[in-house]
């Protein structure tokens, strides 16, 4: 009797295991806009490798089927400069504090001259294209008219950044990214996003050449990596 028991509650559990693994919690999301070009461009970028959903940015409830429920409670569909702010703020803390203290906030409050996706982008963050290069992108607002050009250690910053990102992605191909690598890599991008969210220009100078230093040990351990 007792065995009878035990198998009837171990034959319940599989039961249970095997009816959930079947029915996969479905995001609603994915699905109504799965047509939508956003959705090719989340999947790649770096929130969609990390599972973060859509409504982790903008609200809503994924597990709803119709449009209303889906759409209810906090949800924003379209941010506004300030709206943008906050929504990535929830996430990036420090480098909203930095940017709201820098020139690319207004004198104005509440009144940004840029907001993150500006810079960043939208739905494909985190994945630009291979030709993507920072010292181009940042120099369509800075060597314009109303802008100074950004000084020339900034630029060899960010052009040793698209070098370090080219480097990776071969080493990638060959799936031969070490851990130690990618946390590297992590510490300089840090230490250029403090630089560059506070638009610190004459601490900035005086950091660079310590961060070039780090950039050009990192370039070399990549080569060396990708030639064994």
């Amino acid at each position: 009797m007792v065995l009878l028991l035990w198998f009837i509650v171990v034959a319940a559990a599989i039961f249970r295991g095997t009816s959930q693994a079947a029915s996969p919690i479905v995001d609603t999301c994915i699905a109504c806009h799965s047509r939508d070009q956003v959705v090719s461009l989340y999947q790649i970028s770096t929130h969609g490798k990390l599972s973060i959903g859509c409504e982790g940015c903008h609200g809503g409830d994924s597990s709803q089927t119709e449009k209303s429920k889906a759409h209810a409670g906090y949800f924003i569909a379209r941010p506004d400069t300030s709206a943008t702010l906050e929504m990535c703020g929830k996430c990036h803390g420090q480098p909203l504090e930095f940017f709201k203290t820098s020139r690319h906030v207004a004198a104005r409050p509440n009144a940004a001259r840029l907001d993150c996706v500006e810079c960043h982008g939208v739905h494909a963050i985190g994945a630009a294209s291979e030709s993507f290069r920072w010292p181009q992108f940042c120099a369509s607002c800075h060597g314009l008219e109303y802008l100074p050009q950004l000084p020339k250690p900034f630029q060899e910053m960010l052009a040793m950044i698209d070098e370090l990102n080219d480097g990776m992605h071969r080493l990638e191909s060959k799936s031969r990214v070490e851990p130690e690598l990618i946390q590297r890599r992590k510490e300089i991008r840090h230490m250029i996003s403090e630089l560059v969210h506070r638009t610190d220009s004459k601490s900035g100078v005086e950091r660079i050449p310590h961060i070039l230093e780090l950039e050009s040990s990192l370039k070399r351990k990549i080569t060396a990596d990708r030639n064994r």
